[in-house]
């Protein structure tokens, strides 16, 4: 399944909502799809790493989307980099 950013927001206006997106430290959102062409929301966050008095620490996250557009659940990796995430999606995510 090909997907659009647009219409994955349309389809979620409160998790793209600008206080939504504050609120879980949120910073850029991608499509991108794995090696069987299964979309994943990829997120790069600050997500929760400035608590406790530390800097805050950009990583990526992924969330696989299913069939009838439905945000599922985070993979556990959390990735350094946009490169690091495309290659786990590379080879088989």
């Amino acid at each position: 399944m090909t997907l659009r950013m647009s219409e994955l927001r349309q389809a979620h206006p409160v998790w793209f909502a600008p206080g939504n997106k504050e609120m879980f430290g949120d910073l850029e959102y991608r499509i991108l799809h794995n090696k069987q062409h299964n979309p994943y929301l990829v997120r790069r966050t600050q997500a929760w790493t400035d608590m406790f008095g530390q800097a805050p620490v950009q990583h990526w996250r992924l969330n696989p989307i299913g069939p009838n557009l439905e945000i599922k659940s985070l993979v556990e990796q959390s990735f350094p980099t946009l490169d690091a995430a495309k290659e786990w999606l590379r080879i088989g995510g």
